[in-house]
C-alpha cells in the first residue's frame, strides 16, 4: 500500500510539475528544435494545433542557411496534447512568454510566427510581456483562428487575446481559405485590442497547403518554397 502512495504521489508531482501548477512553480522554456545562424533575425515559429510537419522543419532549415537563426516550437508534443484546436487553450503562457523573453535576450530582431489556432497562445503570451518588450517584437499569423463561433455566410464571434499595445501584426491568408472573407474583421478585432495590423493575401493556396492529404501542383511547389515565403514576409515587416 506504501509503495502504492508513493507511487501516485510521484505521478501527481510530474503532473505539476509538467504544467507549471505546482506551488512556487517557476515557468519552463517549453522543448523546441533550434537551427543557429549568424545573422541578425531570429524566426520563433509556433506550428499549429496539427503539429510540426517535414516541410515546415526543412524551411527552418533552409532559413538558418540563410542566415535567419530559427527556433521550432510545436506545443502539441511539447506539451503531450491532442491534435485539437482547442489544446493550444492548455498551453502555458508564462512558459511561452519566457520562451519569447530568451528570444529578445539574445540581441536579434525578433519575428513570432504563429500557425492557425497557435495564434492564440502566442497573442496572449505577448499580452503578459512588458510594454518595451512587446514593442521589440513583430508576430506573423498564418491564417490565424480566433474565433469562438464561426458559420458560414456569418460574421463570427472572436477570442479575447489580450491587449496587444504596440505590436506588429502581419496576417498572411490564403485566398483559397473558407474565413478568407472575415479577414477585415479579424484585422479589425486586433486593431481594437492595440495591435498595428497588415495583411498579404497568398494566392491559389489553403489552409496548411504544406500537409495537405490531397495537394494541388501548385501546393506541393509552394511547400518547397515555405522558407522563400517567410523571408519575404520577414523583409516587409521591416523589425527593428
Amino acid at each position: 500500500m506504501r509503495s502504492r502512495m508513493r507511487a501516485c504521489c510521484a505521478c501527481g508531482l510530474l503532473v505539476l510539475g509538467l504544467w507549471g501548477f505546482a506551488p512556487g512553480a517557476r515557468a519552463a522554456l517549453p522543448d523546441d528544435q533550434r537551427f543557429p545562424a549568424a545573422g541578425e533575425r531570429l524566426l520563433l515559429w509556433v506550428a499549429s494545433e496539427r503539429g510540426r510537419a517535414e516541410p515546415e522543419l526543412r524551411a527552418a532549415e533552409r532559413l538558418a542557411a540563410q542566415g535567419v537563426e530559427t527556433w521550432s516550437l510545436d506545443p502539441v508534443d511539447a506539451y503531450f496534447l491532442p491534435q485539437l484546436p482547442s489544446s493550444m487553450d492548455a498551453v502555458p503562457l508564462p512558459d511561452l512568454a519566457d520562451w519569447l523573453r530568451a528570444g529578445l535576450k539574445g540581441g536579434k530582431r525578433v519575428v513570432v510566427y504563429a500557425v492557425a489556432r497557435a495564434a492564440v497562445p502566442v497573442l496572449r503570451a505577448t499580452a503578459t510581456l512588458g510594454p518595451e518588450e512587446r514593442q521589440a517584437l513583430c508576430v506573423l499569423l498564418a491564417y490565424p483562428n480566433l474565433y469562438t463561433v464561426a458559420e458560414p455566410l456569418a460574421e463570427p464571434d472572436y477570442l479575447d487575446p489580450g491587449q496587444l499595445d504596440g505590436l506588429r501584426v502581419r496576417v498572411l491568408q490564403p485566398r483559397r481559405s473558407a474565413a478568407t472573407p472575415w479577414l477585415p474583421g479579424l484585422l479589425d478585432h486586433l486593431a481594437l485590442h492595440g495591435a498595428v495590423v497588415s495583411s498579404t493575401i497568398l494566392e491559389n493556396l489553403r489552409e496548411g497547403w504544406w500537409a495537405r492529404e490531397t495537394p494541388t501542383a501548385y501546393e506541393v511547389a509552394e511547400s518547397g518554397r515555405l522558407d522563400a515565403l517567410l523571408l519575404r514576409e520577414l523583409d516587409v515587416m521591416e523589425c527593428e
